[in-house]
């Protein structure tokens, strides 16, 4: 399969060495100051697949552009920045979004676990650094990243909608653009969750303690590897399946205007 990437910013290097690893080619990468627009590498007739890493808030059209080319798409979390956007996706094939925490094998092992009849307490802690650097960039700006929620939080919000079900319950306690702390319960569960950016480099943390037993989704492997194996055969997560977690992340925002 032969790839084109946009966006060669912090997330860009996983991309290369996944696609290395499964036997893809890139012929093209494309970043800030590139000679080549996006919009002429999506027409290259040469290209199978669109990777995009660019900033949150361009992610919509520039997947949707790309689909009316008749490519397969894979876009970097968050897919969009608004449901109804995602909802415009699902009409069309091929599009897929990256959720590589779907592939730690704390989730598999998870998944084969939980049971429906059985109740359970989540306390989400995702806690990390990010130097200034980080504020400064786009990252750090809520019209461009869609805030902490979405360009930190929306990997965990997914596990939790994919290994415990919908979200019944939402309560928003906190929200800054650094710090967030909440609730959300569903049929069987009921999750305290934090999520933060402002963590000390040595108390980094990424984890779930379900029912008092500690899962950390720290990963030293190259998880993206298992989302490009997945493509090579036409599997990967969905527009319809990245909407769960997207319309969370705004229920949470707006609970928290009320």
């Amino acid at each position: 399969m032969k790839f084109s990437i946009i966006g060669t910013g912090f997330i860009f290097p996983n991309h290369v060495q996944a696609i290395k690893s499964t036997g893809g080619e890139i012929v093209e990468a494309i970043g800030e100051g590139s000679l080549l627009s996006w919009r002429e590498v999506i027409k290259n007739p040469n290209i199978d697949c669109i990777v995009i890493l660019s900033p949150n808030n361009l992610h919509f059209e520039m997947t949707l552009a790309s689909a009316k080319e008749k490519k397969i798409v894979l876009c970097e979390k968050p897919l969009t920045l608004e449901s109804e956007e995602t909802k415009i996706l699902m009409e069309y094939p091929n599009i897929f979004t990256v959720c590589q925490l779907r592939h730690h094998s704390f989730v598999k092992k998870l998944k084969s676990e939980i049971k429906e009849d059985e109740n359970y307490q989540i306390e989400m802690n995702i806690s990390v650094h990010r130097d200034e650097d980080y504020w400064k960039s786009w990252k750090g700006v809520d019209d461009s990243s869609g805030g902490i929620l979405f360009n930190l939080g929306i990997h965990y919000f997914d596990l939790l909608l994919h290994l415990f079900g919908d979200a019944i319950e939402i309560s928003t306690q906190s929200l800054t653009d650094r710090v967030g702390e909440g609730k959300i319960s569903g049929e069987n569960y009921v999750c305290n969750w934090r999520i933060s950016a402002q963590a000390p480099k040595d108390a980094q943390q990424r984890s779930f303690k379900i029912n008092g037993v500690n899962y950390d989704f720290s990963s030293k492997e190259n998880l993206h590897s298992y989302v490009y194996k997945d493509l090579l055969k036409g599997k990967g997560i969905t527009p319809k399946e990245a909407l769960k977690s997207i319309e969370l992340i705004e229920k949470i925002y707006e609970n928290f205007k009320k």
